[in-house]
């Protein structure tokens, strides 16, 4: 996993622009999507991901799917199996301003085994553009930005576990689905001073921040869990 200063990224966003900023001037107020990690809770039938048109003209949105082993660097990607994972609509087309939701349907194996997949959203301008070379030729090209998120399936089995090692400075994800880690350093430390990890199953993080007094917490579902009373008892022994 992958961690920034004040942000929590595991290589979740590969924005790619298929046409160079001097042809796209509106790409800073292009497709919003939020969150680059979503996820379908082992209860839940479907998840929805709300896409907003920020430019001022319209745009058409379209959606592809891969499979892939875990998010990363080094992941594999693969075809899903048919009927695995289904979304509506096939595409839909937003006025500037407008917004709307895309949803995912689950129907593959109901085992405890945590899914992943990339799911690209592909903004298209209903204009052309024509770049004019110097010998007169002209090159006719589609606008198009695709942003990649990760939408995860929690196992229909889920089993939430983790361990907490404040001696050695260590937090352990010992279930079979992924959860967030905050680390503030020190009990006064403002929201932009933590770090994130996203811990998938078997990751483990080791940071000397987790032997220190500090405000450390688990997100699992929206629920924000802490593991540490480490700011009470150093406010006790003050």
């Amino acid at each position: 996993m992958s961690v920034r200063r004040g942000v929590t990224s595991i290589n979740l966003l590969r924005a790619i622009l298929c046409l160079l900023a001097l042809w796209l001037p509106s790409a800073t107020q292009a497709i919003a999507v939020g969150n680059l990690t979503f996820s379908l809770a082992a209860e839940d039938n479907f998840a929805a991901k709300r896409v907003v048109n920020n430019n001022k003209s319209a745009r058409l949105y379209q959606v592809s799917i891969v499979a892939i082993d875990r998010p990363g660097g080094k992941e594999a990607r693969f075809r899903p199996a048919d009927g695995e994972l289904l979304f509506t609509p096939r595409q839909l087309t937003l006025q500037g301003g407008e917004s709307e939701y895309f949803k995912f349907y689950y129907h593959g194996p109901k085992d405890t085994r945590e899914r992943y997949y990339r799911v690209s959203f592909r903004e298209i301008s209903p204009r052309n553009y024509v770049m004019r070379h110097a010998r007169g030729t002209e090159v006719s090209m589609d606008p198009v930005v695709v942003i990649e998120t990760i939408l995860v399936v929690r196992p229909r089995q889920v089993h939430f576990k983790w361990a907490f090692d404040r001696a050695a400075g260590v937090v352990s994800n010992t279930g079979n689905t992924w959860f967030k880690l905050l680390i503030k350093p020190g009990c006064g430390a403002a929201e932009h001073e933590g770090d994130a990890w996203y811990l998938r199953p078997g990751d483990v993080v080791r940071h000397a921040a987790l032997r220190k007094p500090g405000n450390h917490y688990i997100v699992y579902n929206d629920r924000f869990i802490k593991i540490s009373e480490s700011c009470h008892d150093a406010t006790a022994i003050k």
